[in-house]
């Protein structure tokens, strides 16, 4: 038993790994120049208020197979990237919480992938899977009751505590 389990073990250290950059196995076509990035979650938010998120899958074209290979091997800093940027400036069109600007989001997230990986290296990008989260109206009538409850806790601080 011992030795079926010691050849079966040899086989696997010497078979070549499938799939262990996450990259298609397939040669002799593009398939093997997609970078496929794990799911992007950016808020959607509008003067500073958080309306919802937007689930979006971000697949890069590379430009040859040694940066598709660069690339994939440095996909945790290309999203952490992704993620800084869409934290930092909304992704919605013109103050729209229920539009995402997704032509401006592919300019700043190829310009933010290219900065990792380097320039030339990356040739086109698209999304796939983009899911927006939550009811934008239930998220203002949620600010418009903690506005309410904002307005209502200056007069509540002014009462004298009763002793």
């Amino acid at each position: 038993m011992r030795l079926a389990v010691l050849a079966f073990a040899s086989l696997l250290a010497l078979a070549p790994p499938a799939f262990a950059s996450g990259a298609p196995a397939k040669t002799g076509d593009d398939s093997n120049l997609v970078v496929e990035m794990p799911m992007l979650v950016a808020p959607v938010t509008v003067n500073g208020h958080l309306y919802h998120y937007a689930y979006m899958r971000v697949m890069f074209q590379a430009a040859d197979v040694e940066s598709a290979h660069k690339a994939r091997d440095k996909v945790p800093f290309i999203l952490d990237a992704m993620l800084r940027d869409t934290h930092r400036q909304s992704i919605a069109l013109n103050g729209d919480p229920q539009i995402i600007d997704g032509e401006g989001l592919k300019q700043r997230l190829m310009k933010v992938a290219t900065s990792v990986v380097g320039e030339g290296a990356l040739t086109s990008i698209s999304f796939r899977d983009t899911i927006q989260t939550d009811d934008p109206e239930a998220n203002q009538a949620a600010e418009a009751a903690a506005a309410e409850h904002a307005a209502a806790e200056p007069a509540a601080a002014e009462k004298p505590a009763e002793h």
